[in-house]
Parts: C-alpha cells; structure tokens; sequence
C-alpha cells in the first residue's frame, strides 16, 4: 500500500504539470510593431473613450475587413465603418500607430494609443475574436492644456 502511494501521487503531480501547461499554451503572446500610420481605407473602429476628459481616447483600434479582434480597455464601444482620416486629432495629441498581426504574420488590425500606453497582444485558440488587445496604463499620459507653474522664488 505505502508502495502505491508515491506512484499515484507523481502522477497526479505530471497530470497536474500537463493541465496547467495546456493552459498556459492556450494564451499565445504577440508582439506588436510600431509604424508611421494608419493606412488609408476603411475599417471597422473601436473606440475606448477617456471619461476624463482631458482627452477625448484612451484606445483607437482599426479592424481590418475579415480580422475580429478584441480590444480589452475600459470604456469600449464599436463604431461603424471610418477611415483614418476621421480620428486625426488622436494623432495630434501625440498618439502612436502600432501594426497587429496574427500567428500567420497577416495584419488583422493598427492600434492608435498615447505614446505611454501599454500594450499587450495575445491570440486565444478557439476564442471568439483570436486576437485580444490590451492597453493599460493612461494615468502615465500627460493630460494636454496650460503648463503647470514652476517652483517660483
């Protein structure tokens, strides 16, 4: 009896180590590349709005045609189809363009964040979308208006 007990623990032990390595291997991280701009076109725009108000986007995510990708970030709402040209002012206020692309190496959508915004890509198999997109970090984005005082003598 005491022989089978270490036996039967290591493999609940392996089986345990497998279970969680298949879950791990489920959540495929990405990078993402930074370009220059969106291209011209038209796309399917979701919009994470800054309820701040300080300034008017959190996110801007342009899906490309036959892409469903998912935008993880607060305040998200699906606009109809757009082109580049109608959010220009994000990139006024000092957004950047990053390129997302699938496991395959298509591009499946272009990214539009404040230049300190952090952003993570990953594709779940099986899941709705494949792709999710994460940005986080806005309170790290200067708020755009007057300069602050400096120190005064």
């Amino acid at each position: 009896m005491n022989i089978l007990r270490p036996r039967v623990t290591l493999l609940l032990g392996v089986a345990g180590c497998l279970y969680w390595a298949m879950g791990c291997a489920s959540y495929v991280p990405l990078t993402s590349e930074r370009v220059d701009r969106v291209p011209a076109g038209h796309y399917q725009v979701i919009v994470s709005e800054n309820p701040s108000g300080g300034q008017r986007y959190n996110a801007l995510l342009f899906e490309a045609e036959t892409a469903s990708v998912i935008l993880d970030a607060p305040a998200v709402q699906r606009r109809s189809d757009a082109t580049p040209d109608d959010y220009q002012g994000a990139m006024l206020a000092g957004f950047v363009v990053y390129e997302i692309r699938g496991t395959a190496g298509t591009v499946q959508a272009y990214l539009m964040v404040p230049q300190r915004a952090h952003v993570r890509v990953w594709e779940q198999p099986g899941k709705r979308g494949g792709l999710t997109v994460a940005v986080s970090d806005f309170s790290s984005v200067p708020e755009s208006g007057s300069g602050g005082g400096g120190g005064g003598m």
